[in-house]
């Protein structure tokens, strides 16, 4: 079960992305209803996770 809050008509759930090394990343995130089977990562997370980047904006 994925348990979130509701602010400001949004709603939010915080992720736990588990590294190999046993080190975890948290990230706050917002539940987008419209979901179309992207992921969007903050750089930080995708560089410690070992990710290909598939679009990088900066």
């Amino acid at each position: 079960m994925i348990r979130g809050t509701i602010d400001d008509l949004q709603a939010k759930i915080t992720v736990i992305l588990r590294l190999p090394h046993g080190q975890d990343i948290e990230i706050g995130c917002v539940v987008d209803t419209g979901f179309a089977g992207f992921l969007t990562l903050l750089i930080m997370a995708v560089e410690r996770l070992g990710l290909p980047y598939l679009i990088n904006i900066d």
